[in-house]
């Protein structure tokens, strides 16, 4: 299936759906489902925490799944015990009133979008490293556990530089690519504006610049620990040559969950059922501001479940899902429900 959101999420909810609709039709639904299902994932989930709290009393569970992830390889069974947070903000940066000539003005008054490319790299080394003071004070290390069972997963460079197309990887130095995307802090410019960007020169000096950036955070940071430290960076960077602006969007937490807990050996058994192959057991680079949330108001933990493969072009042109994994995510669903029935989890 080749759509916009076939993979995020829709995709990846049906096969929950389908599997409690046959779980139905055979009389055969062995534990109680509640489906909450918001359409705001994609820009911060800001009214979801309300509804929770307004309705949390008929929301009372003792555990979460969401399928929002990938599979660590097409058909390795994929369980998530930890995605990263993330803290989004622009920068704008005014100048003159009015676009100005190049020739006459250009060395009169500075240029916004000359000064919005000094603060934007002052964020970041040459080698890929966060350059805010502070910035890693909370950052809580790769376990070595973590790093064996990560180095024996079906994915190696070879693997990403073929998925993206790059001529080479990037990343702060001395951790592995899987331990940059699950368990490292980052920074990217997700978006730079200014000035002239039609066919052919126009010299101007732009009159304002904006770019807008993202964070990916891990355990133990704190998102609003890590953008009031953005903010006071990007304030005593600035020169005084321009006005500084900073808007802040959406952010979330990071999220970890311990993988030996009796739900997620369920999952565990549930996966391997359905794929018939043993567990791939991950973190994931994005972020699912939900995970937290479900946690301070519910009190509950989450399973994070992939069915999309890490190819499927999630947010660009042709995103795509496999549609076995529908078939086998329905299945996959019907002996989760199996498995978290086997046992009492508060006996």
């Amino acid at each position: 299936m080749v759509a916009r959101g076939s993979a995020d999420n829709k995709g990846q909810l049906l096969p929950h759906l389908f599997g409690v609709e046959r779980a139905i039709n055979q009389n055969n639904l062995p534990v109680n489902i509640i489906f909450v299902v918001e359409g705001e994932e994609e820009s911060g989930s800001g009214n979801l925490e309300p509804f929770l709290k307004e309705h949390r009393a008929a929301l009372q569970c003792d555990i979460a799944v969401i399928s929002d992830s990938g599979m660590i390889a097409p058909g390795v069974p994929t369980l998530l015990y930890g995605t990263r947070g993330v803290v989004c903000l622009e920068i704008r940066l005014e100048g003159p009133n009015v676009d100005l000539h190049s020739g006459i003005f250009g060395s009169l008054v500075a240029n916004p979008a000359n000064a919005l490319a000094r603060l934007v790299s002052s964020l970041q080394t040459a080698d890929g490293k966060i350059a805010i003071p502070g910035f890693y004070d909370r950052v809580r290390p790769v376990e070595p556990w973590e790093r064996e069972l990560w180095a024996g997963l079906p994915k190696n460079d070879n693997d990403w530089l073929e998925m993206t197309g790059s001529p080479v990887l990037f990343g702060e130095a001395g951790f592995s690519s899987l331990e940059r995307i699950w368990a490292r802090p980052t920074m990217d410019v997700n978006g730079f504006v200014s000035g002239y960007s039609g066919e052919g020169p126009k010299t101007i000096v732009p009159s304002k610049a904006s770019a807008k950036i993202s964070f990916r955070l891990v355990p133990d940071q704190d998102p609003d620990e890590i953008r009031a430290l953005i903010r006071e960076h990007l304030s005593k960077t600035c020169p005084t040559s321009v006005r500084l602006e900073i808007v802040d969007h959406h952010q979330g937490r990071p999220y970890l969950v311990r993988s030996d807990s009796p739900f997620a050996l369920a999952a565990k058994r549930a996966l391997e059922a359905t794929f018939d192959k043993p567990l791939a057991l991950v973190r994931a680079g994005g972020t699912l501001p939900v995970l937290q949330v479900l946690k301070d108001v519910l009190r509950v933990d989450t399973l994070l479940i992939g069915l999309e493969w890490m190819d499927c072009r999630v947010h660009s042109p042709n995103e795509n899902f496999p549609i076995e994994n529908l078939r086998l995510g329905v299945s996959m669903n019907q002996n989760l429900l199996t498995e978290i029935a086997s046992f009492s989890p508060k006996a």
